[in-house]
């Protein structure tokens, strides 16, 4: 190895949240969502951590389910955006996926293919506007593939616009529109709670449950971050000191000459940038620890190095020193709220470029 960006993941630590979102709602069974490369986690490597234990995994569309089945994963796997072309019903039925349905397109490809398909989940457009039926297509849909023969279960599912805001009653009132067409179609299974929904919202029993987030240790919450909601974050982001310079007083650094030091001290340069996934927006002083040692950016972050600084200006800094990103005692949700964003942007936002290693140190409790 040589330039020393390094992403740790826990996988133990993905394993246990997965069972925390379960005890959370004892009555339903829980997807495991894994799109987005595990949010940046590493799909294949986690998804067969957890193959042997996830009642089914989720991912966004069919390339990303064709390289877990191609890894060896043997669990069902979900496809959350449905199908996008009629072949991919298919490809369904030969490799056990279920998918969601929202028009009739969808439905009419499916019926054209023959294909069987164990569970498929109509989703219906409670208020959130972005995918979707209206109630009498969600009716006509579900009436339509129970009567077909070619489905096992067809359930009923939506998406909350607003769950993460735990002021906000939109939650409240998509429920409620939910359980009304619910009720109008009669006897069918659910899955409306995504990780903000199942800890904190009143969500209707058995079902499926979709945690995604909160498997990695990350808050969907604004001002909490994950350790306090009782979750064990997964990924750490380290790198390490590459060069070190005195600054003086009213010296000016980086890209735009945007920090200036109002004292005396070192500067560190540290492998990563926002060609790693860094992100560019991150304020002077977004934190980090510099060998154990409280510290902050200094400047504007550039493709491939930031520049920071000890808060503690008598603080001798070296080449080699391990500087912590984000991870400990440095939570993603900080860094995500000094850059302007949201901690799902930053992990799933990982390139390529780090060195990933995958370990089990943490202990599993039952």
């Amino acid at each position: 190895m040589a330039r020393p960006l390094t992403a740790t993941i826990d996988l133990n630590a993905i394993l246990q949240n997965y069972r925390y979102a379960k005890k959370l709602q004892p009555t339903c069974k829980a997807f495991a969502v894994v799109k987005s490369n595990a949010y940046g986690h590493g799909a294949i490597e986690v998804s067969r951590h957890l193959d042997n234990e996830v009642d089914a995994f989720a991912v966004a569309a069919i390339e990303e389910a064709l390289a877990l089945r191609d890894a060896g994963i043997v669990s069902p796997i979900m496809l959350l955006e449905g199908v996008f072309e009629a072949e991919e019903w298919q490809l369904c039925e030969k490799h056990g996926f279920w998918a969601a349905i929202e028009n009739d397109r969808q439905l009419g490809w499916l019926l054209e293919s023959q294909a069987k398909i164990e569970k498929v989940f109509v989703k219906l457009d409670s208020g959130m506007h972005r995918l979707g039926a209206e109630p009498n297509v969600a009716e006509h849909l579900v009436t339509t593939l129970k009567e077909g023969g070619q489905v096992g279960e067809v359930l009923l599912m939506t998406h909350f616009a607003c769950a993460d805001d735990l002021s906000d009653i939109t939650t409240l009132e998509q429920l409620a529109y939910f359980e009304r067409v619910r009720q109008a179609i009669g006897n069918i299974e659910v899955s409306v709670a995504n990780s903000a929904a199942l800890m904190k919202w009143a969500i209707p029993e058995s079902g499926w449950i979709r945690p995604g987030i909160m498997l990695y240790g990350i808050s969907p919450f604004a001002g909490i971050n994950g350790r306090d909601l009782g979750l064990l974050p997964a990924m750490t982001l380290s790198s390490k000191v590459i060069s070190v310079r005195p600054l003086k007083k009213g010296d000016k650094v980086g890209y735009g000459l945007s920090y200036e030091a109002t004292e005396d001290h070192q500067l560190a340069t540290v492998a990563v940038g926002y060609g790693d996934g860094y992100p560019r927006h991150a304020e002077n002083n977004t934190p980090v620890e510099i060998d154990g040692l409280t510290g902050g950016l200094a400047g504007r972050v550039s493709m491939d190095m930031i520049m920071v600084r000890c808060l503690d200006a008598a603080i001798e800094l070296e080449i080699g020193q391990e500087v912590l990103l984000w991870g400990g005692n440095v939570p993603v949700e900080s860094v995500a709220d000094c850059s302007g964003t949201i901690g799902y942007e930053l992990v799933t936002r990982m390139t390529a470029r780090p060195h990933y290693r995958y370990h089990t140190n943490t202990q599993i409790k039952s």
